[in-house]
């Protein structure tokens, strides 16, 4: 469902208003000069609103602080209310020259004083205007932040049961334990060591499911007993090297963001690469980003429907997690294919 925007609220707060003080003001609007000045000073103060919001929005872009916030509604709304003081005043000299034919410089000779109350008297709505203006914003990003964030979990949570159903499939389970049998009887350590890195693999996909975002540490820790499984299955074509800074170690990410990748530069890897497979697997971080890399020798192969669904669905999280906030691209080099996630840090 859409939500409404800038001009359902205008349009319906501003009606509101007008009905609200026509009422209240309707046994003084006794004559068409009367009424046409309140009708102008209503249009002028519309008309400034939109103004407003102009020059509101700028500010609001750089993510103000609370304070800033207060001073440029303060501001705002009195620089508003001396224009729409100024607008009227004029009105009101041509609307009494118009309709009674009196020659009346209405800034001349009204008072300081009356000018003053009348700037003070307008800045009020304009105040209130701004604060529901800034308050309104605030309030639908929380609410669109909320929306991500169940979105998020949404996601997450099918893309732990996309992990069960495409990288522990029968297939994967099947070849990991078959290594595992060959290897019982000719290398019993190297085995039960390989049934280990099997057992803590499935443990680590079905523990904390409600975790959106993990230390990137934990990911690699699993990576890395992933691919020492396929290390047992393929000895003598496999290499494999992870390069993690500390800072970037720390770093939390959205739960299985290289896992997809790891696994298609396995499978596809090992039959499109000339010689030995090899995995590189870099992560980063520098000033306020964070760069992890996925690179392996080979070439690419357009995935099918149901085997790029798991690609699909990291991307899908990272758009929730990260909403303009990231970069993603995939070189396909003749001989070799590098997937790059690029992810812009909060201050």
């Amino acid at each position: 469902m859409r939500k409404p925007g800038f001009w359902f609220f205008q349009i319906t707060g501003w009606g509101l208003f007008y009905i609200e003080s026509y009422f209240q003001s309707f046994k003084s609007l006794d004559s068409i000069e009367k009424f046409l000045l309140w009708s102008v000073s209503m249009l002028i103060q519309f008309l400034i609103t939109i103004l407003l919001r102009v020059i509101y929005r700028k500010v609001y872009i750089k993510r103000p602080s609370i304070y800033v916030m207060i001073l440029v509604i303060l501001a705002g709304s009195f620089a508003g209310a001396l224009l729409s003081t100024l607008v009227n005043s004029t009105f009101q000299i041509l609307i009494n020259n118009w309709i009674v034919s009196r020659n009346v410089e209405v800034l001349k000779t009204q008072s300081v004083y009356l000018l003053t109350n009348r700037i003070l008297f307008l800045t009020f709505p304009l105040l209130v205007w701004s604060t529901l203006y800034f308050g309104i914003k605030l309030w639908m990003e929380l609410i669109e932040e909320k929306e991500r964030s169940e979105k998020s979990a949404l996601l997450a949570q099918t893309a732990q049961l996309k992990m069960l159903r495409y990288q522990l499939n029968p297939h994967f389970l099947f070849n990991s334990l078959n290594s595992i049998q060959a290897l019982i009887y000719d290398d019993q350590q190297h085995a039960d060591k390989m049934l280990t890195e099997l057992s803590d693999f499935l443990r680590f996909t079905l523990r904390d499911t409600d975790r959106l975002f993990i230390p990137l540490k934990e990911e690699v820790d699993i990576i890395n007993k992933y691919l020492s499984l396929e290390k047992a299955r393929f000895p003598d074509r496999l290499e494999y090297e992870i390069k993690i800074t500390e800072r970037a170690a720390g770093i939390e990410v959205v739960a299985f963001i290289l896992q997809p990748f790891v696994e298609n530069a396995v499978r596809y890897g090992m039959f499109t690469s000339p010689e030995n497979l090899k995995i590189e697997i870099r992560g980063f971080a520098e000033k306020n980003r964070l760069y992890l890399t996925v690179k392996n020798t080979g070439q690419w192969i357009e995935p099918t429907k149901e085997e790029g669904t798991g690609i699909k669905n990291v991307i899908s999280r990272l758009n929730n997690a990260y909403p303009g906030k990231f970069r993603f691209t995939i070189d396909k080099e003749e001989k070799f294919v590098n997937i790059t996630i690029e992810i812009f840090l909060s201050r």
